[in-house]
């Protein structure tokens, strides 16, 4: 690798940039290989000839507005809405005009996902920490930084974003300046809202993390974030052990008061899933108002809240999410990993006991709270009981698998969501160390093959984004980064640079190099939303960071982004930074879980 270890140094690379390069996948030791992959097929075509005009109109250099790691790849996306010829690109300091690299950029090709006419460059051989901006035909990208611990601010305010979100707690923030009463008290003696015999009729759901941009509280999202968090700790228990709460924000957990920060948010939420759970085993689906909440902090919100629902798919999402408690918090705090293997196991009781997917929908429950409803379960079984055996090694568990979901094992799985828990199943699966398993390799294996399909996708994507044209539907972002954490968990099992540098590509699309040129996480880059639609951000004051917005979304979903697509807007660019566009300017728990999953991954260690 080529290095530049001064600001003046100038590394001049012949660089031959087809759309669609990738770097091939590098195994255990072997070498990476360059790998040139087939352009993205498009009837538009430009001449390939340098550019002999000093400046070039209506280019957009997009960057990753955050920074790169020294050692991987850092590509820039050149831009426009007219092709372009090739020219020369470089990378100067931050406000300076000296070039620290300098490479050929080819002419421009189209971009069917954005609409763009975009060229690529990687200006991977520059390597020395710094702050610096790319130049383009007298245009200029965003500032960057390089170096090992680029994104560990980034980390900070992602993970701090959870406490924001809690319910019924006194906001004092330090750090944000945000303060706020404790909301909705009224949770604790929150009401059933169907008539469930044999059990309370007023239940305590205190506590928990308010879901999105309003109040409600939902199991599917609360288990699938914690789930990804835990999973983030497990494997980088040193990177994720930063401090970032106040002793304040964990006196609530006097037990354990050197439990790493990470999870001790995570018991925050972890609380109230308990609370969410019937004395059967059996978990409700979610708490919220009749109607959705005005502009109104926390609070204000005095509406009665009731519980709704219940369903075999959250009873087996909790138990995922408690067995796997379980095992990481034990170390911690023994009494509470003990409650929660207690509760896993009668999750699972139920769950045999009702073998048949079954969701409980009650007329008006969706009139105040998003539905979250999920006709089947399998998914969800699988992960609960991939939990259970690696936290217990009990062969009963594998046993039922084998039995029941034999099927599954082999089968590439989809990206992480609230209605898909098969990749945290066969994650457990592949990494069960209690005893030794008949599914574990074959688990393993369908990660990689998911995995090999997304590189593909992102070899051909001009932004190297990894998502499909039908992909860029609501929380696209998530769906980018939960991509992401298939290539990383695919990488620990299977070391491949495609991997890791595909997983960091998807990085480096959500903070800023993307078709509309901005970093979709509050607080964070140079251009980010404003305007986010999340009633704390909007109604205190205090424009929370480290919130990542849903992103692109071409089927639409409200009224103003409807109005962006009647005008003619390409997939990458269905996008409006509007607070009432809650169908891509939203923020949620489980958008955020496999930002900081991937933030985790590449975040310096030497940073605590």
């Amino acid at each position: 690798m080529i290095r530049c270890r001064t600001s003046t140094m100038v590394c001049i690379l012949t660089v031959t940039l087809t759309f669609g390069a990738a770097t091939a996948g590098c195994d255990n030791n072997e070498k990476a290989v360059p790998t040139v992959l087939p352009p993205v097929k498009s009837e538009r075509t430009a001449t390939p000839v340098i550019s002999d005009s000093p400046r070039v109109e209506g280019l957009r250099l997009h960057v990753d507005q955050v920074g790169y790691l020294p050692e991987s790849p850092k590509t820039l996306v050149v831009a426009a809405d007219e092709p372009f010829a090739a020219m020369t690109v470089q990378v100067v300091a931050k406000g300076g005009d000296e070039p620290v690299w300098e490479g050929m950029l080819p002419a421009a090709k189209a971009d069917e996902n954005s609409g763009d006419w975009v060229a690529r460059a990687d200006f991977e051989a520059l390597a020395t920490d710094g702050a610096y901006e790319a130049v383009a035909g007298g245009n200029r990208s965003a500032p960057f930084l390089i170096g090992d611990d680029v994104f560990d601010d980034v980390w900070t305010k992602v993970a701090r974003s959870y406490t924001a979100q809690r319910a019924s707690f006194e906001q004092d923030d330090p750090f944000t300046g945000l303060k706020l009463l404790a909301g909705h008290k009224q949770d604790k003696e929150a009401r059933l809202f169907f008539k469930d015999e044999g059990h309370p009729s007023v239940v305590d759901v205190s506590g928990g993390w308010y879901d999105a941009g309003d109040y409600g509280k939902y199991v599917p999202t609360a288990a699938i974030t914690v789930g990804q968090l835990l999973a983030a700790f497990e494997l980088d228990p040193i990177t994720a052990a930063a401090p970032f709460l106040t002793e304040r924000e964990t006196a609530f957990w006097p037990a354990a008061p050197q439990a790493p920060h990470l999870l001790a948010e995570a018991k925050y939420e972890l609380d109230w899933m308990l609370r969410m759970q019937r004395r059967d085993g059996a978990v409700y689906h979610k708490v919220s108002a009749m109607s959705f909440p005005a502009y109104i902090l926390p609070a204000e919100d005095l509406q009665d809240r009731y519980v709704f629902g219940l369903s075999t798919f959250g009873t087996a999402l909790f138990a995922g999410a408690a067995a796997m408690g379980a095992r990481i918090f034990e170390p911690y705090d023994s009494a509470y990993a003990e409650k929660l293997l207690d509760r896993a196991m009668k999750a699972q009781a139920w769950l045999s006991e009702h073998p048949d997917a079954y969701f409980r929908f009650d007329e008006g429950q969706d009139t105040g709270s998003g539905p979250y409803s999920k006709p089947t379960d399998r998914e969800e079984r699988l992960w609960a009981l991939a939990e259970l055996f690696k936290t217990t090694g009990d062969g009963k568990y594998e046993a039922y698998i084998l039995r029941d979901y034999a099927d599954m094992l082999g089968k590439p799985p989809g990206t992480v969501s609230w209605n898909n828990a098969q990749l945290l199943g066969q994650w457990a699966l592949a990494t069960a160390e209690k005893k030794p398993s008949a599914v574990r390799d074959e688990a393993a294996t369908a990660i990689a093959q998911a995995a090999d399909v997304i590189v593909g996708r992102i070899g051909e994507d001009d932004y190297r984004s990894s998502l499909a044209a039908n992909e860029y539907k609501w929380g696209s972002n998530q769906n980018a980064l939960a991509n992401a954490e298939v290539l990383l968990l695919a990488n620990r099992l299977k070391p491949s640079k495609a991997y890791a540098n595909g997983a960091l590509e998807q990085l480096h699309y959500v903070l800023g190099r993307n078709a509309m040129g901005m970093s979709y996480i509050t607080g964070v880059g140079s251009r980010y939303p404003l305007k986010v639609h999340h009633r704390i951000s909007l109604m205190s004051g205090v424009k929370v960071p480290g919130l990542m917005v849903g992103g692109p979304n071409k089927f639409g979903g409200d009224q103003t982004l409807a109005k962006v697509i009647e005008q003619g807007a390409f997939p990458a660019k269905s996008y409006i930074d509007d607070e009432s566009s809650y169908a891509s300017n939203e923020y949620a728990i489980d958008y955020n879980a496999p930002l900081l999953f991937v933030l985790t991954e590449f975040r310096s260690q030497e940073a605590d």
